[in-house]
């Protein structure tokens, strides 16, 4: 079952009132007997005069954010939720070479034959909303940044939350994890029945995608700066690079 749990933004952002009658989508009644709660944390606020919904996954702080959508208008949330995850499944799981097209989508079907049902509950856990406040801040900086518009269609909004999930969290002193990278192993773990040493393999892999990338970045850096290739830093940077590859390849 797919768990709400919502602030009281969020409470606020999902009812409406329509010809005197009052509809809310938060319903505190407990989950059935023998479910287990897929569990993600909503908030909504606004920026720019419209409503901003966040929703962040609480065990991985993998995070999703819905654009200027109507207030009381959960079915459209729900129907968005769902298609921005079966992407970013799609998209995640492709992107690290664990799995083609189709098998990423068998994956999301199982997912939605155990999280198809859902439930909005009122409540919220502190240290989900303060990474909640964090993504709320770079959404803030973003929209100021574009002269207040907001991304256009559905691909635009899931490539800001491929940004949003590349950054580096910790939760209660842990270590460092890329929620990107922590959502997918939860989801291989408990849809594809991926085993721990298949996750840990991933882990490695993934970690080597970002190397190969930085290298990327920083040796077309020193290219726009002029270095020149046989300087002592632009050999390192071609160094670094090749170690990268070979650890993705």
């Amino acid at each position: 079952m797919l768990l709400f749990h919502c602030t009281k933004d969020a409470i606020e952002a999902l009812t409406a009132t329509h010809q005197g009658k009052t509809h809310c989508w938060v319903d505190n009644a407990p989950p059935p007997e023998g479910a287990q709660p897929w569990g993600w944390q909503l908030h909504a606020v606004k920026i720019a005069r419209r409503q901003v919904l966040v929703a962040m996954h609480g065990d991985t702080r993998f995070v999703m954010v819905f654009w200027g959508l109507k207030k009381g208008d959960g079915k459209t949330l729900l129907s968005m939720f769902y298609e921005r995850v079966a992407n970013h499944l799609i998209w995640l799981a492709e992107d690290s070479g664990v799995m083609d097209r189709p098998a990423a989508r068998n994956m999301f079907d199982r997912l939605m034959r155990s999280h198809g049902p859902f439930r909005f509950h009122s409540g919220s856990d502190r240290s989900v909303q303060a990474h909640i406040n964090e993504v709320v801040r770079l959404c803030r900086q973003a929209v100021a940044d574009n002269d207040g518009a907001f991304p256009d269609d559905c691909e635009q909004a899931g490539m800001f939350d491929e940004f949003l999930n590349q950054g580096i969290r910790r939760v209660k002193g842990g270590d460092y994890f890329v929620p990107a990278d922590a959502w997918l192993s939860a989801c291989l773990r408990d849809f594809a029945d991926f085993d721990a040493e298949a996750l840990a393999q991933l882990g490695q892999h993934r970690r080597a995608q970002r190397q190969q990338a930085m290298a990327e970045q920083l040796l077309q850096a020193a290219k726009d700066r002029g270095l020149s290739p046989d300087d002592p830093a632009y050999v390192q940077m071609v160094q670094w690079l090749e170690h990268a590859k070979e650890r993705v390849y």
